[in-house]
């Protein structure tokens, strides 16, 4: 890669909060919306109990879980990108860290302009393959968990990269 095109930016992996899960694991194993087979499944792993709460045994194959799509978040980044550096965990309990990447490749550019605009989610196929590969690993429990991949970058690598993703869209 030419140096000169190397730009750096912020990434932040963010787990859905718990809030959520737990909201997740009631619509999918609780008696009023959850599938009776799948509940009765869930309850005798020992994840959920008759309302659909998470019981401590649960909470724990999901810690391990979080971890999992924490470390293949980042396994994935760094096929994306030039370079990931992880730098722990931010104040919300978002995984966080910087990546370089190629401004002028066409792929990496839309890439990061996704993350910047919007986010690139892990249960949505439509935003990348990330949702492919997070999963890896994964407890069958995993499927209340969710979350999603953000990118921020200067002014300027924003507008060097709406010039690299315009000039692909004009090639076409």
């Amino acid at each position: 890669m030419d140096e000169k095109n190397e730009r750096e930016g912020a990434f932040a992996i963010g787990i859905y909060s718990q809030e959520l899960v737990e909201e997740n694991a009631r619509d999918a194993f609780g008696p009023k919306h959850g599938d009776p087979e799948d509940r009765k499944k869930a309850m005798r792993a020992g994840y959920v109990d008759a309302e659909g709460d998470i019981t401590e045994k649960g909470w724990g194959v999901l810690n391990d879980d979080i971890a999992k799509l924490e470390r293949n978040s980042l396994a994935w980044l760094r096929t994306k990108f030039n370079t990931v550096r992880d730098e722990g965990h931010d104040h919300y309990d978002d995984l966080v860290g910087t990546f370089w990447f190629d401004v002028r490749d066409p792929k990496q550019a839309s890439l990061v302009e996704l993350g910047v605009s919007e986010r690139i989610d892990m249960t949505d196929a439509s935003y990348g393959d990330l949702s492919g590969a997070v999963w890896k690993g994964t407890s069958p429990f995993a499927g209340v968990l969710g979350g999603q991949i953000n990118f921020i970058v200067d002014s300027a690598v924003a507008d060097e990269i709406e010039e690299t993703v315009s000039r692909r869209v004009t090639r076409r």
